[in-house]
């Protein structure tokens, strides 16, 4: 039987987290609308990673070997090693030109799959025909209590508030705060929604869709990518939409953390093909004169350094953080950050005049400075509460043993 769903999954020293994502997969496979299994195949590129684990590279093997023979069907189940790194975007169209279904999930391999989540976005795309794709909504930990931030679409008006932001406290907070308004909005939707971009982590296409529109672009190297694909099914007159109650865990930017060097670079060089390709001479034009204004020595005087209002130091620990609020709240939410100006954030919920994070929460945790702000949402409300710093001494549930010392 032919498959009808195809995943796809490019994977980048995630050996361990592609097996766990594949195991996830297996347990929650997609089914049909009458509830019957639908057959799908999954498809795994390795970008030349570095590291390259025997035991952990057998264990993807074995879990693709597995869908292969539940599905009874040996092109089911393919790991693809390829022989050059390049870049997420080519990684997904390598594996599109081997896949065979309808359907076109493609996926980070840093993530679990949860019951019903294929069945509910196929669902909506195969119903609604405005939607180019859809996506999730995604958390960050298995108990979903984390909500990851949804990705703003880089444009020319974004680039000149967070410049802007360099340079005045006040634009700073303000473009902070309208941000958070923003992400409160898609966390908080209960209705289908139509986003300005998708996360490339997890998304469905249909396959005839996706060649029409020419694949994802390869020319990007890592990063921009989602971005550049929701730009160009947007202009072919679709929507990406979220489907509230299709929700998904991500673990988040396992493969940057293994080398961020080179996650950086290229990062730098999407960022430039992108404004090229949407803004032409004005978006190059731009990112030259941002990049002036932030490395100019003459101007250093005039540049705000962040944090942009008070903050309280919680210090630095192995231990879960606990921040104290000035007051009981009903209900408040709290920003989590690796950016004290909270340009891009997570966001959990709770209730009551303190918060540590849930064990399931804490365990994704990495060796980092953190910032929290807290906003009081009390009878509709949108108050700043206040804003914390936290050093994390644990990296991934380990402990470093001493203060000064690298994450494992």
């Amino acid at each position: 039987m032919s498959a009808e769903l195809s995943v796809l999954i490019v994977n980048y020293n995630t050996w361990r987290e592609c097996a766990d994502a594949l195991a996830s997969l297996r347990r929650c496979p997609p089914t049909r609308p009458d509830g019957s299994p639908m057959p799908y195949e999954a498809i795994v590129v390795d970008n030349k990673s570095p590291q390259q684990p025997p035991e952990l590279i057998a264990r993807v093997r074995q879990e693709l070997a597995a869908i292969a023979a539940e599905q009874q069907d040996p092109a089911c189940g393919q790991l693809i090693l390829h022989d050059d790194n390049a870049g997420y975007s080519k990684g997904v169209n390598l594996c599109f030109h081997k896949s065979r279904g309808r359907w076109i999930l493609v996926s980070n391999p840093d993530l679990v799959f949860a019951p019903g989540l294929i069945g509910k976005l196929q669902r909506h795309l195969e119903n609604d025909p405005r939607a180019g794709c859809v996506v999730p909504k995604g958390c960050w930990d298995t108990a979903l209590e984390g909500r990851l931030p949804p990705n703003t679409l880089p444009t020319l008006t974004d680039l000149v508030w967070t410049t802007l932001g360099e340079f005045s406290r006040t634009i700073s907070r303000w473009y902070g705060r309208r941000l958070a308004k923003s992400w409160l909005r898609v966390w908080a939707a209960e209705r289908p929604l139509a986003l300005p971009m998708m996360s490339g982590c997890l998304f469905l296409i249909e396959r005839a869709f996706f060649q029409s529109i020419g694949l994802m672009d390869e020319r990007y190297p890592l990063y921009y990518e989602d971005a550049d694909l929701s730009v160009t099914i947007r202009k072919a007159g679709r929507t990406v939409t979220q489907v509230p109650d299709a929700q998904l865990v991500h673990l988040v930017n396992r493969s940057g953390l293994t080398d961020p060097e080179t996650m950086m670079r290229r990062h730098d060089v999407s960022r430039r093909l992108y404004f090229r390709k949407w803004y032409g001479r004005l978006g190059t034009f731009a990112l030259d004169v941002v990049q002036w204004l932030l490395t100019a020595n003459w101007l250093r005087r005039l540049r705000r350094a962040p944090p942009h209002r008070p903050w309280q130091d919680l210090g630095r620990s192995a231990d879960k953080p606990v921040l104290q609020l000035p007051r009981a709240c009903d209900r408040f939410l709290l920003l989590m950050s690796l950016d004290c100006r909270f340009y891009l954030a997570g966001g959990l919920f709770g209730s009551g005049a303190s918060w540590t994070p849930s064990d399931a929460v804490f365990a994704n945790f990495t060796y980092s400075d953190y910032w929290y702000q807290a906003f009081d949402l009390t009878g509709g409300r949108f108050e700043p509460l206040g804003m914390w710093r936290f050093s994390s001494r644990r990296h991934l549930g380990v402990a470093c043993e001493e203060v000064g010392s690298k994450a494992p």
